[in-house]
């Protein structure tokens, strides 16, 4: 192969890598009665919001790759209605997780003392 060959099949190489290597972003997003749940960040921060003024706590569960078997919790225990607070980006009645590894998979759960928690079902 000639010199030019050579280069331009380097450069086609380096194409395909950067390519790859800029993969989007996704994210995740569930809701079940008054618990929303979705990432963002990349899907490095988990977020919750209680939607309804029923009294309901409720909580996301989900997993991260850091530590893929071992499952995480949020909690939003101040029921909607109550002293009004919002997380970083201005959303109402929502609570928020640190940002560190990957979030894969999660569901969100609206919480009955003495009953089964109504959970929405797991996304990837």
């Amino acid at each position: 192969m000639s010199g030019r060959g050579m280069r331009r099949a380097a450069v086609g190489v380096l194409t395909v890598i950067a390519i790859a290597g800029a993969s989007p972003a996704f994210a995740l997003s569930v809701s079940r009665g008054g618990a929303r749940g979705w990432t963002e960040q990349s899907a490095t921060v988990m977020n919750l919001q209680d939607t309804q003024d029923d009294g309901h706590d409720v909580k996301a569960e989900y997993y991260r790759t850091a530590h893929p078997s071992d499952k995480l919790t949020l909690w939003n225990k101040q029921a909607y209605g109550d002293t009004y607070f919002e997380d970083n980006d201005g959303n109402a009645w929502t609570v928020e997780s640190g940002k560190y590894s990957t979030i894969f998979k999660m569901q969100v759960c609206e919480v009955y003392n003495n009953w089964p928690d109504s959970c929405s079902g797991w996304v990837e």
